[in-house]
């Protein structure tokens, strides 16, 4: 019981740091993809690129293909049509050669298709100069004015890396994707971050800005504490302005080729493969799932492509899940609970003891989950975890009769 306690109190104290909370953080992962919940899909589609079309048509794209998905999308009426990679032919995305003769074409018509969508984010990205020395012209981005509490957490930046095209640029707002590049897990996403020294919107959150029908102004930063949009949204951050993503919230997901098949099943009256109606009225988002895309560790030990974590942002974001671990006294009471739970295995068999052990945090993986899917909070998962396994072990390696009284011995 003794032991059981102090190694309660020693991993709930360590499982505040690396790199147990990163332990932690994943057993939240796993109860948000596995609790069941009732909440309706986010008004959110993701149209993927994936590995099957790019084998058709290799990356990099033209604007042809571009415009193909405006050409499936926009019938269908969305809100905010979102596009997180850089449209840009000169700097970002550069073509072979024979693609090259018919690019200002294919250029123009998707200018036209940027105009003809009711709202349009394109990805950017904020960087550093190539000469030090040499600080480039300060760029019209959009700005947060209402920011109270320290930025100083905030990654800063000093140039537009990337960009669309000035043509693209002036039809659309930038979203910058910049995420974080030394992370062993995404668990959170940026909304915020500076540049030369003042307060920009992330790709992620001018997402929802548009889709909320709400501008900068509107909103209003507390650091390490929340963004209220308007007051018709509060999304809790941390002092860098990184909000936790629930990847279990949600949301619309299907290919580009399944999007183009079901434009044109819809068109002959023919029942679409996919849901493409979900569209109307919410935020379509086309950003590339392949293998070579996936380069970001996610949920589950997986790997996954930057717009698979927008999406799940924007989606956490519309549906207001956001996650969150039990308070203090919970996390007491798991500790308590185990204890009372070690009183009977010294008097166990060693079997039993392993059985025991299992059928505990069996049991105990259900609660969390029920309470997840209610309340959206998370039990702590290392502290039971190492409990059992202390006591389990400290079991297995007593004999059988130690801690029992000895019989007295007549002569």
């Amino acid at each position: 019981m003794l032991l059981a306690l102090l190694a309660g109190l020693a991993l709930l104290n360590q499982s505040r740091t690396e790199p147990l909370s990163a332990w932690d953080n994943a057993y939240a992962d796993f109860l948000s993809m596995n609790s069941r919940r009732g909440a309706q899909p986010a008004p959110l589609t993701l149209v993927g690129i994936n590995d099957a079309y790019l084998a058709k048509d290799p990356w990099p794209w033209s604007p042809l293909e571009f415009s193909v998905f405006f050409q499936g999308a926009l019938p269908l009426k969305p809100d905010v049509v979102a596009i997180d990679q850089v449209l840009d032919w000169e700097r970002a995305m550069i073509l072979p050669e024979d693609q090259n003769r018919k690019l200002a074409q294919y250029a123009q018509a998707l200018h036209s298709n940027l105009l003809r969508a009711p709202k349009m984010v394109l990805g950017s990205r904020l960087g550093m100069p190539d000469d030090p020395q040499v600080i480039p012209p300060l760029q019209d981005v959009p700005l947060l004015r209402n920011v109270r509490g320290s930025i100083s957490e905030i990654p800063e930046f000093i140039a537009v890396e990337q960009q669309p095209s000035e043509s693209y640029r002036l039809a659309s707002t930038m979203g910058f994707t910049n995420l974080p590049p030394l992370h062993h897990h995404f668990n959170s996403v940026p909304l915020l971050l500076r540049y030369r020294g003042q307060v920009t919107p992330t790709f992620t959150l001018q997402v929802v800005l548009l889709w909320a029908k709400l501008t900068p102004d509107d909103v209003t930063v507390e650091m390490g504490a929340y963004v209220d949009l308007g007051k018709k949204y509060r999304i809790p951050i941390d002092s860098r302005g990184r909000m936790r993503v629930d990847f279990g919230a949600p949301f619309t997901a299907f290919s580009f080729d399944e999007l183009a098949l079901a434009s044109e099943q819809k068109q002959s009256g023919v029942k679409p493969i996919v849901p493409i109606d979900r569209i109307t009225g919410g935020v379509v988002l086309l950003s590339r799932v392949d293998s070579e895309a996936r380069t970001i560790p996610l949920a589950a030990r997986r790997n996954g492509s930057p717009g698979e974590l927008f999406a799940a942002a924007i989606a956490t974001i519309q549906n207001q899940s956001f996650i969150c671990p039990v308070p203090d006294w919970a996390q007491y009471t798991v500790i308590a609970l185990f204890v009372l739970w070690s009183f009977p295995i010294p008097k166990m068999k060693k079997l039993k003891t392993v059985l025991y052990g299992l059928v505990a945090l069996t049991v105990y993986g259900l609660v969390s989950m029920a309470i997840f899917g209610r309340w959206l909070l998370w039990l702590p998962g290392v502290v039971p975890v190492g409990m059992v396994a202390v006591c389990v072990l400290f079991r297995l390696v007593t004999p059988d009769g130690f801690g029992k009284p000895k019989r007295p011995v007549i002569l």
